[in-house]
């Protein structure tokens, strides 16, 4: 049985891939508009999807930055 790795941290899906003999392969996706700045401590998985060989197509995305004012509180 194939593990719903959607929405995990990618160091903690690919743990779970590989403990679960998944073959997999990983894919990064990034914002088209580069507006907001993205986290650089790894990525998520946003997307997975059983290709025709078997193998386990995972799409991952950078999270991207809460935007904060210059007054400290954040701007939801």
């Amino acid at each position: 049985m194939v593990p719903d790795v959607v929405g995990l941290p990618w160091d903690l899906a690919k743990g779970l891939l590989n403990e679960a003999h998944i073959m997999y392969n990983s894919v990064i996706t990034y914002p088209t508009k580069s507006f907001f700045p993205l986290e650089d401590n790894g990525y998520y998985v946003i997307r997975q999807k059983r290709l025709g060989d078997g193998v386990l197509e995972i799409t991952l995305a950078a999270r991207l930055l809460k935007e904060v004012s210059g007054n400290g509180l954040q701007d939801w």
